[in-house]
Formats: C-alpha cells, sequence, structure tokens
C-alpha cells in the first residue's frame, strides 16, 4: 500500500517552478482524465473497503482497478490515446498505481505524527507567490494543493484549517495552491479564485466556494461563479470577462505541474516547511504535531 512518509528530494529540489504550460484544449482534456481516474478509483475503492475487502494483495487490488477504471478511460478522446484511438496502457497505468496509493492513504489515515526528512524544498519555491494567510515571515508555512471539488480538501477546510489558525495566528503562514483534478469545474473554480484575487477578494471566493461544497450546494459553471462574485461585493462584469477569457489558465496549470513534479497524486496535498507530506486531510492532532516538531526544531 501506499507510503505515508514524507517525501524527501535529497539533493534534487527543483531549481525552479515549472514553466508556464501552453494554453489549449489539451491541457483541459488532460485534467478530465486524471479526474476520471481520480473519481472511479475513489469510489471503487470505498466500495471495496466498506465490504470488508482489505485484505487483497497490493497487486490483487491495482488489478482489480485498472480493470475497472481502464474500461470507463478508453472511451475518452484524450491525449493519452494513439494514433490507432487506443489508451497508452503504460500510461493509463502508472496514473491508476498512483491514484491507488493516494486513495487508499486517505481512506486509512495514520493515527501517528510523520517526522519530517532532512531535506527542503525552498520555502519561496514551494510557496510561489500563491495567496496566504497569516504573517509573511511566519516560522511555520504550510502550503495546501487542492482542488475546490474535492471533498477531503472540503472537510479539511471545515474542520482541520480553522483549529490551526486559531492556535498558531503568529506561527503560521497558510498558502493555497491549485491542484484541479476533477476536471474542467475544478479548473474554472480555481481560474475564478484567481480573478476574485484581481478585486482583493481572492479568500472571500476560496470560502463561498468550499461553504457552497460542504453544504451540497455547489455550482461551478460560468453563470454560477459570475453570480457568486456579485454576491461577493465584486465588480461581476469584470470578473466575468477575466473568467471567460481565461486569464489565469496558465497560473492553475503552473500549479498543476509543480503538484505533480512534487509528487502528489490526490488531494489536498501539503508541503510544510518545504518538506513534502502526503498523507492526505488529516485531522488537526497530526497537524499540531508536525508544527510543534518545526517550532522546536526551527532550519
Amino acid at each position: 500500500m501506499a507510503d505515508n512518509t514524507p517525501v524527501s528530494l535529497r539533493d534534487s529540489a527543483p531549481d525552479n517552478e515549472p514553466g508556464p504550460a501552453e494554453r489549449g484544449g489539451s491541457q483541459i482534456i488532460l485534467l478530465v482524465v486524471t479526474a476520471v481516474v481520480f473519481m472511479l478509483v475513489g469510489v471503487f475503492l470505498a466500495v471495496l473497503f466498506d465490504n470488508d475487502n482489505d485484505s487483497l494483495s497490493d497487486e490483487e487490488l491495482r488489478n482489480t482497478v485498472a480493470e475497472v477504471v481502464g474500461t470507463q478511460v478508453a472511451a475518452l478522446d484524450a491525449p493519452l490515446a494513439a494514433q490507432d484511438g487506443s489508451i497508452d496502457q503504460a500510461s493509463l497505468q502508472a496514473m491508476i498505481d498512483s491514484a491507488v496509493g493516494t486513495q487508499v492513504a486517505t481512506l486509512i489515515p495514520t493515527s501517528t505524527p510523520i517526522p519530517p526528512t532532512p531535506t527542503r524544498i525552498p520555502l519561496d519555491t514551494s510557496a510561489d507567490d500563491d495567496a496566504f494567510l497569516g504573517p509573511e515571515d511566519a516560522p511555520v508555512v504550510i502550503v495546501e494543493f487542492s482542488d475546490f471539488q474535492c471533498g477531503y480538501c472540503g472537510r479539511w477546510y471545515d474542520e482541520t484549517l480553522p483549529q490551526i489558525l486559531e492556535k498558531y495566528p503568529d506561527e503560521v503562514k497558510f498558502v493555497y495552491r491549485d491542484f484541479p483534478i476533477f476536471g474542467e469545474d475544478s479548473a474554472r473554480a480555481a481560474m475564478a479564485s484567481e480573478c476574485a484575487a484581481d478585486q482583493d477578494r481572492f479568500w472571500e471566493m476560496h470560502n463561498r466556494i468550499f461553504e457552497l461544497q460542504t453544504s451540497g450546494e455547489l455550482a461551478l459553471d460560468q453563470d454560477s461563479l459570475v453570480s457568486m462574485a456579485g454576491d461577493l461585493d465584486m465588480d461581476a462584469g469584470e470578473f466575468e470577462q477575466c473568467l471567460a477569457s481565461e486569464k489565469y489558465l496558465d497560473e492553475v496549470l503552473i500549479d498543476f505541474q509543480a503538484a505533480d513534479m512534487y509528487g502528489f497524486r490526490g488531494t489536498p496535498g501539503f508541503i510544510i516547511n518545504g518538506v513534502v507530506y502526503t498523507f492526505g486531510a488529516q485531522p488537526f492532532e497530526i497537524f499540531d504535531s508536525i508544527i510543534q516538531n518545526e517550532l522546536a526544531n526551527p532550519s
């Protein structure tokens, strides 16, 4: 099963963030393919574990999931397709394997703190220039890679993040970055938050989307997001133009590529003071332990 220890990049931490991705439908299609894989894997694994099938071997689990997911993804017109229209099975299997590892780790959360690794990503690299809460020079920097449609992300926003910000108002800087793995609506929501930032309303939009998600009332089509902007006292016309033009698609894709480069295969993913944690939406107690360790052992 998945290894929930934080990733050590040893001495090969990236020198630079990924460059802007080329615009175009293929990028959105890739997000859609990724979304289908993650959603199908998540649903299938949930059913397996609900039926006490957690005794399956790692190989049996991956083969079973691959059989179920592969038939669904094969129907998509995706950049994974070969010239004859078939799916590159090696690429698909790699995506499924990554999704299985992350989803299993989320379904069976760890109950013990995860020790940090010695080699860290530079903070200015992991945080980029994305929106943040808390002091800019806080001793602990938590970077979340998230998707506005991810239920685990919504739960972490609703239950864990408020406790972190309340207990550590001066010690923690929280940075939000986009990892829209659930397709076009997720990419549109990510761009909407960036458009809201143009009017100094990033966190208002961020919070509103997650509030609607956790209440089961979320809609992320163009009209709904424009209406949301109006409700948040933004200039709806300016916001609509920004969103329709896909002004921030490159910015969103840069975050997506960074998350992929750091090894995340699901949401949410975290980098805490430069250490990559792949354990998903853990409860406050896990983050509290890591924060306490970082404060006691400053790098």
